[in-house]
């Protein structure tokens, strides 16, 4: 019997990662609002709402955001 590591699929599956995930989101939204960004708050809330179900597509909006930030700070230098 060979111990392999967990799989992506397998990571994903677990509730633990699921709720760490949408804590963080959260978290996010939260921190997102206190700084006046609201659409922001709104989209990582709306993430935070559909992660348990469907993680992958709260990543990509995650990583979305992520992305957009790294452009607009490429941008300002």
């Amino acid at each position: 019997m060979t111990d392999q590591p967990p799989t992506v699929e397998q990571l994903l599956s677990e509730s633990k990662l699921k709720k760490l995930n949408v804590v963080s989101l959260l978290v996010q939204a939260g921190r997102a609002q206190q700084n006046g960004n609201t659409q922001r708050a709104a989209l990582l809330f709306g993430a935070a709402l559909i992660a348990p179900k469907y993680s992958r597509a709260s990543y990509l909006v995650q990583g979305a955001l992520t992305a957009n930030d790294f452009r607009k700070k490429l941008q300002s230098t």
